[in-house]
């Protein structure tokens, strides 16, 4: 007669404990974020869907520069406007993933490549920055194809847009100001310390320089010219 109450008791009592279990692992194992999810961190501001281009806020001149040109509604759909719209967004997304402490290609991974202006894609670039593998020639043919395919866009959409002069000047001068602006960056980022050129050191590869004690700085000249004594303790007028 007893049989029945042990067997619910039992089974109530496995019930509570695979419901305890349950909710232990839903209170004390984390969530781990899925692939899919993009989530962004607050330096820099966001970089994609706050405006154009992408991390406009790490590198102004790209916003204004495409309002200057988009002084004519359809220069919107040229397919120039959006080559120039890119790279000036590979530009300021390289600039916001090497400036942040993260040391994370968080940014540019968004960035689509484009043959006409690319070597290699952008987050690959910042991937070797951060890393420090990329060589200094490989750094400036990088950055100078984005130069050369900018200045030549830019200067078919201001033709486009009809700019008078004043703002051809001025558009140009925001490019280049953005340009050497993430050059820059890259390069006291991207390159391996150069020592040859720090604190004074020679030009051979790092050597250390040439130390005068302070005691010593004051002294004239020891020349031997006039006789007396010599570093030998010989007197020249014998």
């Amino acid at each position: 007669m007893e049989l029945p109450h042990i067997t619910l008791i039992v089974g109530t009592l496995l019930v509570a404990t695979l419901v305890g279990v349950l909710i232990y692992f839903m209170l004390y194992i984390p969530r781990y974020q899925r692939v899919t999810e993009q989530k962004e961190g607050f330096f820099g501001g966001v970089a994609r869907g706050s405006g154009y281009p992408d991390c406009l806020r790490t590198l102004p001149e790209g916003s204004q520069i495409l309002d200057i040109l988009t002084k004519k509604d359809e220069i919107n759909s040229s397919p120039d406007y959006k080559e120039l719209q890119l790279i000036l967004s590979k530009l300021a997304c390289l600039k916001k993933d090497l400036m942040s402490p993260s040391g994370v290609v968080e940014a540019t991974r968004y960035q689509a490549f484009e043959t006409a202006h690319d070597r290699i894609n952008v987050a690959e670039v910042c991937a070797l920055c951060i890393s420090k593998n990329v060589a200094p020639r490989d750094l400036d043919i990088i950055f100078a194809t984005w130069r050369d395919r900018g200045e030549v866009l830019l200067r078919k959409l201001s033709t486009e847009a009809q700019l008078n002069t004043e703002e051809l000047s001025r558009v140009e001068a925001l490019f280049n100001a953005a340009w050497n602006d993430v050059y820059d960056i890259a390069k006291s980022v991207c390159l391996k310390t150069d020592f040859s050129k720090q604190n004074g050191g020679s030009t051979a590869g790092g050597d250390v320089g040439g130390y005068e004690p302070e005691n010593l700085t004051n002294m004239r000249d020891y020349t031997y010219k006039y006789g007396g004594m010599s570093a030998s303790g010989g007197n020249s007028n014998m």
